[in-house]
């Protein structure tokens, strides 16, 4: 797949689009537009903020994620690492990730935002799921459950994460720009990438990276070992107490599989 042209491209956002309205389906409308308008009004600070600095709220034509967007958040494929001290942790405790994920490897299922495009089955060992602690596996990661209690985690999607050798993610978005991932490189990194809206970046082991997974993206494995990454994903640092407060609650009413993998609306059988 690697880098692709908006052409090539055009067919995955429709595709994208027509899975992001089926979420609106399985969530009460009246729960969104009352999130949004929630949302409204406890981002005036920050949007009031930003306006007097001149900084003005970009639109990007590939940040589609499944619920409507958060305003007056800082918006960019890629985020630098740096700002975040506990990426650091992670880097150096990375020996220790992964002597536990090679104890729980065995153990391993498909990922639930699998897409029945990928050629090979995405699999994953959830800590966190929909906003959902997972007790059984924290406790069997005792030292990877310590790092994660330091990081602002949101619970939507974090987990070891598998792609086998020549594994492809197909373009796809997350469900919200509330939140931003982190992937941490454990073992057979080596001709693995990822990109956001377009912008390419290596898979390295012992390193993090850090994306908006509300922009649309994908990964390519060309590399010859199953490559294995910690995924996290987390509050955006713009967010304020309030507004993820409000988020999370709205995560625990949502039903279990809301997020899931479901089949695509554009491949439903017509008539």
């Amino acid at each position: 797949m690697a880098s692709m042209t908006a052409t090539e491209l055009a067919p995955w956002v429709e595709r994208i689009k027509a899975r992001r309205s089926l979420v609106k389906q399985e969530i009460a409308p009246r729960e969104i537009n009352l999130l949004m308008l929630a949302s409204r009004v406890l981002s005036a600070p920050r949007r009031l903020r930003k306006a007097l600095m001149g900084v003005k709220q970009a639109e990007h034509d590939m940040q589609l994620p499944w619920i409507p967007a958060f305003a007056g958040l800082e918006s960019r494929p890629f985020h630098d690492t740096s700002r975040f001290p506990w990426a650091r942790d992670l880097e150096a405790s990375v020996d220790e990730i992964r002597n536990e994920l090679h104890q729980v490897q065995r153990d391993f299922g498909r990922a639930a935002y699998d897409s029945d495009r990928n050629v090979k089955t995405w699999n994953t060992f959830y800590f966190y799921l929909n906003g959902r602690p997972v007790k059984e596996h924290l406790d069997a990661c005792p030292r990877t459950k310590e790092l994660l209690s330091r990081i602002p985690v949101n619970g939507l999607h974090v987990c070891f994460s598998a792609i086998q050798p020549g594994g492809v993610l197909q373009p796809h978005t997350g469900p919200m720009n509330a939140g931003l991932t982190a992937h941490l490189g454990l073992e057979g990194c080596e001709g693995s990438a990822i990109w956001v809206a377009g912008e390419k970046r290596p898979y390295v082991e012992g390193k993090v990276l850090v994306f908006d997974d509300s922009f649309v993206h994908w990964v390519e494995h060309t590399g010859s070992q199953v490559r294995y990454t910690l995924m996290v994903t987390f509050w955006h640092p713009d967010m304020n107490f309030l507004e993820r407060a409000m988020v999370a609650q709205v995560l625990k009413k949502a039903p279990d599989d809301v997020f899931d993998h479901k089949p695509n609306p554009l491949d439903k059988p017509k008539g």
